[in-house]
């Protein structure tokens, strides 16, 4: 192969070729070092060591992924995602969703006899439902940063496109370092063969504690990543059917980011799968974000609620 900006042999290297390859003419030089090779979750297939000072590291002396011309394209295009894939295994938040499914679900407040029937029903769905979830029992979320600047008094703007959300009208924005924009969705389950009526009010029950779990945790997880050198303060979620956004942010939001990513798109009316979730976070260095009840639950009218109106 000719040199070019996507293949460039180095045949003077004293390592030339650092991988055992059976065509060295196709041995790419352009990524001597794997430009990928602090990431967590890179393209290749590595394996691991622990070294002299009891670290564990990689060891990539089996991966060609770098080196072979075809995989420039999509080598170049993770470096530039600007983006942040993360996988949140439920089993390790099981106590938190069987909390709030018993929130939702109104089982404390029935007598005690029937409170444990259903709470033995309860723990045979959560343990049933995780057993049949493929891989290890994880939801994919996507995680996109974006700057202040798209933020202004009672809307974002991105690209020029105004999306409101009247919560922001209630907000110091110029305390707000910067935003994420998120996407996920809960298990998918099949309730059509789940069996009572009952299992499957619960078996929905759980997406709806599923999702209300880990938007909590993303909360927490973004105050943590942003409090690295100095403390930042994450806000409730903004997202279509609360806190003042309407649901024709949807599109709006999904259209800003590759949610394909983690299995969640738009059909024209609707998201997929049906219980599917896009929305923003925001951070501030101060804790801008002490917000009347009543937003909450906030559709995004256009005239404003009594609160907005009187503030």
């Amino acid at each position: 192969m000719e040199n070019s900006y996507k293949f460039f042999q180095n045949t003077q290297c004293e390592f030339f070729p650092c991988h055992k390859v059976e065509k060295v003419e196709n041995f790419n030089c352009m990524f001597c070092y794997c430009p990928l090779y602090r990431e967590e979750r890179c393209l290749g297939n590595p394996e691991y060591v622990i070294s002299r000072k009891g670290q564990r590291i990689k060891d990539c002396s089996n991966c060609l992924l770098v080196h072979q011309p075809e995989m420039y394209d999509m080598v170049i295009g993770r470096l530039q995602r600007e983006d942040e894939l993360l996988h949140i295994d439920l089993r390790k938040l099981k106590t938190q969703v069987k909390e709030r499914l018993m929130q939702i679900t109104h089982i404390n407040e029935i007598d005690a006899d029937m409170k444990y029937e259903h709470q033995i029903n309860i723990d045979r769905i959560l343990d049933g439902v995780m057993k049949d979830m493929s891989g290890s029992c994880a939801v994919d979320v996507l995680l996109q940063e974006f700057a202040p600047e798209c933020i202004c008094p009672g809307y974002f703007t991105f690209c020029g496109k105004k999306i409101e959300c009247g919560i922001l009208t209630q907000l110091d924005i110029s305390l707000i370092d910067k935003g994420y924009i998120y996407a996920f969705h809960a298990p998918v389950v099949d309730l059509e063969n789940t069996g009572s009526v009952l299992d499957q009010y619960y078996m929905e029950a759980f997406q709806v504690a599923c999702i209300d779990v880990i938007r909590g945790w993303l909360q927490g997880y973004l105050e943590r990543k942003n409090s690295v050198y100095e403390k930042k303060y994450c806000s409730p979620s903004f997202g279509p059917g609360y806190y003042g956004m309407g649901m024709e942010a949807v599109p709006e939001l999904l259209g800003l980011m590759d949610a394909s990513q983690v299995g969640v798109s738009w059909n024209g009316e609707c998201m997929s799968p049906k219980m599917s979730l896009v929305g923003t976070y925001l951070i501030a260095g101060e804790d801008v974000f002490e917000i009347d009840s009543d937003c909450r639950d906030c559709i995004g009218h256009s005239g404003g609620c009594e609160f907005c109106i009187k503030h």
